[in-house]
């Protein structure tokens, strides 16, 4: 999801890069591993407040420990309709164990139990790409403008969106902890994520497809 979500490769964060595989990606991570304190602000949408670790009352999040150098701003915004809140806590989820996969550098799989099909398939693919096992990332990285609605080819499934912003966040070796030259170009640092998710016969939600990311100024809900 960092990337350019290759459907998002690290800062380019893993969606980018499902977005032409029809998966997803992230983008890449810092190194130090510890407390994570979530902090920061995504522009001037004042729902993208970060979440505390415990979550939204009853919906709390899944907050995988990232290091003290890295902060994710996950907006608390709930829909109206009670029916979709499970799917977009588990896109809210699946969101930041994607993210702290690549911040791993690929050794960590939590993010596995949030998606199914295809897209669980073409993601490993993506993070198991020398770019992102050698790499990792440091600052803040932002999500904000979320919105669900019902998929409107699959019965039963909704769609998550959100933007993604990466322009305060930095490309790091995984080993050294130093900043990288490929960093994602201006271009790729802002763009809207489409996850469509689905229930099992288990009554869970799992990420299912991955929708083509939308850059900025295309996207104009995600301008910096």
């Amino acid at each position: 999801m960092r990337r350019e979500r290759r459907q998002c490769r690290g800062r380019r964060f893993g969606w980018a890069m499902l977005a032409a595989t029809g998966a997803l990606t992230v983008a890449c991570g810092s190194t130090s591993a510890g407390t994570f304190h979530p902090g920061g602000n995504a522009g001037t949408d004042p729902a993208a407040a970060s979440v505390p670790s415990g979550g939204v009352g009853a919906h709390a999040l899944a907050w995988p420990p990232f290091g003290s150098d890295v902060h994710i701003v996950m907006p608390p915004w709930l829909p109206a309709d009670s029916t979709e809140i499970p799917a977009v806590v588990t896109a809210k989820d699946f969101l930041l164990a994607f993210l702290y996969a690549e911040y791993r550098g690929n050794q960590d799989d939590r993010w596995t139990g949030y998606a199914s099909g295809s897209v669980l398939t073409a993601l490993k693919s993506t993070l198991a790409a020398p770019s992102v096992t050698t790499e990792s990332f440091t600052g803040t990285i932002g999500f904000s403008h979320m919105n669900a609605v019902p998929d409107p080819t699959i019965p039963g499934a909704v769609e998550v969106s959100e933007c993604f912003d990466n322009s305060r966040s930095n490309n790091t070796d995984l080993g050294t902890g130093k900043i990288l030259a490929n960093q994602a170009p201006a271009s790729q640092q802002h763009y809207l994520n489409t996850d469509v998710l689905a229930k099992d016969r288990s009554g869970q939600w799992h990420v299912i497809a991955v929708y083509p990311v939308v850059y900025y100024p295309q996207a104009q809900e995600c301008k910096p």
